[in-house]
């Protein structure tokens, strides 16, 4: 299974996850069947930050490790199919093990509330932040 991590850069900082999905400079993309790790820019996947959870299907990317999220974008992903894990903390090496040991558990959204995650300062409505959605 492939897992989409932000990540601050790919260069300096490819270990440290980022707060929040939009914060993030490039991605890294871990394989949770080969163990193996890929790093792309944030370009590199798609030019509109709105379209992520498409590009992110085109390539077989189901879930994604994150930090904090704006609720519209959580129920973007989550109606795409895209399963998403909170994040415990920022490093990227501590997070995937815990994900390989199945200690990350997927957020679900219960009567419109989401839990498991820390939501970010937005609105209900799309347009109300940054998030591109």
């Amino acid at each position: 299974m492939k897992v989409l991590i932000p990540v601050v850069d790919h260069e300096n900082a490819k270990n440290k996850i980022t707060k929040e999905f939009d914060d993030a400079a490039s991605y890294c993309i871990y394989d949770s069947l080969s163990k193996t790790y890929e790093w792309l820019p944030t370009n590199a996947l798609t030019s509109k930050i709105g379209n992520i959870s498409f590009a992110l299907k085109r390539k077989g990317i189901l879930s994604v490790i994150i930090r904090e999220m704006p609720v519209m974008a959580i129920h973007l992903f989550t109606e795409m199919g895209i399963a998403l894990y909170p994040a415990q903390g920022n490093n990227l090496e501590e997070n995937i093990k815990l994900f390989d040991k199945e200690e990350l558990h997927p957020l679900t959204i219960v009567n419109g509330n989401v839990t498991h995650v820390s939501v970010s300062n937005c609105s209900t409505s799309c347009g109300s932040c940054n998030s591109g959605c």
